[in-house]
């Protein structure tokens, strides 16, 4: 059973992880060169898993009878990084990857039932492994 406030602690991890500045980018196509076609492909499967780790947490809610949260629009900030290309893009990921990162810790110390909790560990254990996956390629020439 999910009590309230877990259940709105829930909706804001949703929110905030399916309008990531990550999610935006991916769908912002940034641009590349032809050489930088593997980096676009790595960064596009890092999309991919993040976006489907914030729809199992939703398939989370739904399992037990609760309704997933509305995500919204992105904020409107991002829209400045419209067309950067890979190169000035992936610093911007990574500090933005860590800046969740220190979200998604604050979220499992803020949760205290054992299931749910375990379902946001997850998340922060598959966005640690992207922070470096982001500044690997970012370093990468």
């Amino acid at each position: 059973m999910i009590d309230r406030d877990t259940y709105l602690h829930l909706q804001n991890v949703i929110r905030r992880e399916g309008r990531s500045f990550l999610q935006y980018a991916g769908e912002s196509f940034p641009w590349n060169t032809y050489e930088e076609k593997e980096k676009a492909a790595q960064l596009n499967e890092i999309v991919r898993e993040e976006r489907d780790g914030a729809a199992a947490l939703s398939r989370y809610l739904i399992k037990h009878r609760l309704t997933p949260p509305y995500l919204g629009a992105y904020p409107s900030y991002f829209t400045s990084y419209n067309y950067l290309s890979l190169d000035r893009l992936l610093p911007l990921l990574v500090d933005h990857q860590k800046r969740g990162l220190a979200d998604l810790q604050a979220d499992v110390l803020a949760l205290h039932n054992g299931e749910t909790r375990k379902q946001v560990e997850d998340i922060l254990a598959m966005k640690g492994r992207h922070l470096k996956a982001l500044e690997a390629l970012a370093i990468c020439k």
